[in-house]
């Protein structure tokens, strides 16, 4: 196990002066800055996560402990109830949630979590606290389980990232079959376009020069991320596999599949009984992430679903929101 990175829990004001608790992820001195980091033209000195899944309070989006997380929100809601707190908040991003498992995955500790109607279901010691009105639900308070429910396993990381509500992401889609992104950081910024025709949207490609993009195959049970072309007699379907099922057919690997977790560089053992789904039918299919409450062997922070239109909502879905700093300030100073 590596040296435990320790971050610093601070708190932040919106442009309301309301405070929300935030995670600050420092960027690394490598000689190649990680995508999160990187926003349109500028770079990013820190980027800030919600400790907690947000609770939305008068329209606008709040880490906070000891609540019940808002649920039953759709994207486009959740994107709003983010950017509605001033410049510089934008609702978590795909690379932003695998840029923090790869940490957890550097240092061996992958989060555990309420993924068992209040209790860790491979540890099952390990338990949440339930809001009065929801016991029956199964949902947690947020930052109420033990250290283990961190990124980092320890009181000063992420909260929660593995059960008790998926997270809606942005920057990340499937769209007819073909899986579509928002290059580096970019979703984060208060101008993305995120709507259904943006043209910011684009697509992952394997090819520079003949230009094959990655697609999800989905056919008799099985998933396939390719570059390939589909067969004459075949017909898209949706679907879930454990991730160690998850099949790769490509002529090689785009960074960008990594940085989005679609194929990580690596993967913990333990990772390979979690479940991902994908719809590759005609339409458009936003990510969420982590898992809820009652996902139990199939569940795990790495658990993706792309198979969610924007509208969809359900009361184990819910989202977070973060912030980014540049050049030594927030963004708001």
């Amino acid at each position: 196990m590596s040296e435990t990175i320790r971050h610093e829990n601070v708190v932040v004001f919106d442009d309301r002066g309301i405070p929300s608790i935030m995670v600050r992820i420092e960027r690394p001195k490598t000689e190649v800055t990680p995508a999160m980091f990187i926003l349109g033209t500028e770079t990013a000195d820190a980027i800030y996560i919600s400790k907690y899944p947000n609770k939305v309070i008068g329209g606008r989006a709040y880490s906070l402990p000891m609540v019940d997380p808002t649920v039953n929100i759709n994207f486009d809601e959740a994107v709003q109830a983010c950017r509605a707190k001033g410049k510089g908040w934008h609702l978590m991003t795909a690379v932003e949630w695998e840029y923090l498992l790869n940490e957890s995955r550097q240092q061996d500790t992958l989060p555990h979590g309420n993924t068992n109607y209040g209790n860790d279901y491979y540890h099952k010691e390990e338990h949440g606290e339930f809001p009065d009105r929801s016991r029956t639900v199964g949902r947690t308070l947020t930052g109420s389980g033990p250290a283990t429910w961190n990124h980092d396993h320890t009181i000063y990381g992420v909260s929660d990232m593995c059960g008790n509500v998926w997270e809606w992401l942005a920057g990340l889609r499937i769209v007819d079959g073909v899986l579509e992104y928002i290059p580096n950081n970019n979703a984060a910024l208060e101008d993305c376009d995120l709507s259904r025709d943006s043209k910011d949207w684009q697509q992952i490609i394997t090819d520079a020069v003949d230009k094959d993009v990655v697609r999800v195959n989905v056919e008799h049970g099985e998933i396939t991320i390719t570059d390939k072309a589909a067969g004459e007699e075949y017909t898209p379907d949706y679907d879930g596999t454990p991730i160690k099922d998850l099949k790769v057919d490509l002529n090689h690997i785009p960074q960008v599949l990594r940085d989005l977790g679609i194929i990580p560089e690596s993967r913990l053992g333990s990772e390979g009984k979690t479940y991902v789904w994908f719809d590759a039918t005609e339409g458009e299919y936003m990510p969420f992430r982590g898992s809820a409450f009652y996902n139990a062997s199939h569940s795990g922070p790495s658990a993706l679903h792309l198979d969610g239109v924007r509208s969809y909502s359900n009361d184990s879905v819910g989202f977070r929101s973060a912030f980014y700093e540049v050049n030594g300030k927030l963004i708001t100073e």
